[in-house]
């Protein structure tokens, strides 16, 4: 959570529907993961920091 709040502008909540998105575990698409656009690669996030993205997301 600290390294999100850190740098917040670092990180964004995308499709998991995106061709280049990865599949979970069980082979399916996520509905949402996280992207570190300074590594340039997808991450999985706490469930913390994704509720927080999930909601800023919602409100746009």
């Amino acid at each position: 959570m600290n390294n999100y709040l850190d740098n917040h502008d670092r990180y964004e909540l995308r499709s998991g529907k995106q061709d280049d998105a990865p599949l979970c575990p069980y082979g399916n698409h996520f509905e949402w993961i996280g992207f570190d656009l300074e590594r340039n690669e997808y991450v999985r996030f706490t469930k913390s920091v994704f509720k927080l993205l999930v909601k800023e997301k919602t409100r746009k």
